[in-house]
């Protein structure tokens, strides 16, 4: 029997709060639904926030240092050093009220130029991270290394999808002969082991001279060989949708193969793939920063894990040149990896359970 704090709906008793969250969705569309489910979690607000925060960091970069510079460390910020105008434009003063003139609160200088004098420096008012072991700002490297990760975390994660996504469609809708050439393609990369391959890639294109070069190649490798796990979730979602009552008035109003796959069972797709991207974007950075603390990254390219490899011995004497760049990237994966969970729970509220 239900209580006054219950009510009985068909075969369901309800409680008051249940009730209320029916009432309050009433309505609503399905990501109005999901941005409300994803408030009430603490832990993915908490991802939520890192998240944008370290993309205001990336904005950031460019909007301080420009565009043109950060993509090719050359020209105006790094120009003559006997030319005023060009020692002008090497870094950024941000002072708050009340300070003196002489004391900015941040020297935010092109994270390629350094200033040997400064080296070493423990975080200050002027340099909030301190200074690393040649002179470079720690603030300027983690934000530019923001920029980096971000922009390889998803150009590669966006990557492998689209081409899982698309394959994984034709393959789940057609079935038969192509489905079964699919299955087996994805079994050889997964024998394939993928971390050394990688390796032997940067190897083999270490002459690559153009900044972010080596990471391009990579990208392009990890997008090739990483599309599986992506093909095999959108091959199911379309073994169970293509059969339903939607499909099946489509192609009695003669629709084709194409329009129904994008138009139609795709779009009904699409939860699933927004989680493999948050996730997969922290895996895909902490996979380039782990190919850079090995010392196979791209010396033309600002990165943390770059950073973390080239002082990672001087962690006793000289603890904020390894840690700040550590901290971001656990904490960048950690970010996304909240998120990615919340989205899971908030688009199917089952998984929760």
């Amino acid at each position: 029997m239900a209580t006054a704090e219950q009510e009985q709906i068909g075969e369901f008793l309800l409680d008051e709060k249940t009730l209320r969250e029916i009432e309050t969705m009433k309505g609503a569309g399905q990501w109005s639904i999901v941005w409300r489910r994803i408030r009430k979690d603490k832990m993915g607000m908490l991802g939520l926030y890192i998240v944008l925060f370290l993309i205001l960091m990336a904005f950031a970069s460019w909007i301080i240092l420009g565009f043109d510079n950060w993509l090719t460390h050359q020209g105006a910020l790094l120009g003559d050093p006997s030319n005023p105008a060009s020692l002008n434009n090497l870094y950024v003063e941000l002072w708050l009220p009340g300070m003196p003139a002489d004391s900015p609160l941040v020297l935010f200088q092109h994270p390629r130029h350094h200033f040997p004098e400064l080296a070493k420096l423990p975080p200050s008012f002027e340099h909030p991270f301190g200074t690393d072991g040649v002179g470079h700002d720690m603030v300027s490297r983690i934000f530019f290394g923001a920029t980096v990760s971000l922009a390889l975390g998803f150009i590669g994660q966006m990557t492998t999808v689209i081409i899982g996504t698309f394959l994984g469609s034709i393959a789940g809708f057609y079935g038969g002969f192509i489905d079964e050439v699919l299955q087996r393609v994805i079994e050889i990369l997964y024998s394939m082991p993928g971390f050394i391959l990688m390796i032997f890639i940067i190897v083999l294109f270490e002459d690559v001279n153009i900044p972010g070069g080596r990471y391009a190649v990579v990208v392009i490798f990890f997008s090739l060989i990483g599309w599986g796990g992506t093909a095999l979730i959108v091959r199911s979602n379309f073994f169970s949708l293509k059969h339903q009552d939607f499909v099946e008035a489509e192609r009695a109003l003669g629709a084709s193969d194409m329009r129904i796959i994008f138009k139609h069972i795709l779009p009904n797709s699409l939860a699933p793939l927004i989680i493999i991207v948050t996730l997969g974007i922290a895996n895909t950075i902490f996979l380039f920063a782990a190919l850079a603390f090995f010392g196979f990254g791209d010396p033309n390219a600002v990165s943390w894990g770059d950073d973390l490899n080239k002082w990672q011995n001087d962690l006793l004497y000289y603890p904020w040149m390894p840690m700040f760049p550590a901290l971001f990237i656990f904490f960048t994966v950690l970010g996304f990896n909240l998120l990615g969970d919340a989205l899971r729970d908030a688009l199917d509220p089952r998984l929760k359970d």
